[in-house]
């Protein structure tokens, strides 16, 4: 038997304007960046492709909205728009810097480097 929802159920829920939408974006791509657990394998995934996918919808929609937003609203645009690019810049050096450590040459890694010794005078 399928579930309904009661009209009550159906008021409890947010209204849909702009910045909530937004929102819901945002959110969604800093759960990504932050990682989202596969429930078959308990694995944290964090999935870059989405989050840019995601900054991708929220610069389209910044540009296809322009003049038509209120103040608040282009300066929430603008700011979630500016932290999600940091977050997904971020992520992308850690996981450069992850794969440069792992592909760097170990013999070379576990090797002293030279010293340069200054006598005592």
């Amino acid at each position: 038997m399928a579930e309904t929802t009661t009209h009550e159920e159906a008021q409890q829920l947010p209204s849909v304007d702009f910045i909530s939408y937004l929102m819901n974006l945002v959110e969604t791509g800093q759960l990504y960046l932050q990682g989202v657990p596969n429930p078959e394998t308990e694995e944290v995934v964090i999935n870059l492709p989405i989050v840019k996918h995601i900054i991708d919808t929220i610069e389209m929609l910044e540009e296809k909205t322009k003049g038509n937003l209120t103040a608040p609203e282009t300066n929430f645009l603008a700011n979630t728009l500016y932290e999600l690019r940091m977050g997904y810049v971020r992520a992308i050096n850690s996981q450069e810097a992850v794969q440069a450590e792992s592909t760097a040459d170990p013999v070379a890694a576990e090797m002293p480097t030279e010293e340069t010794v200054v006598p005592d005078e």
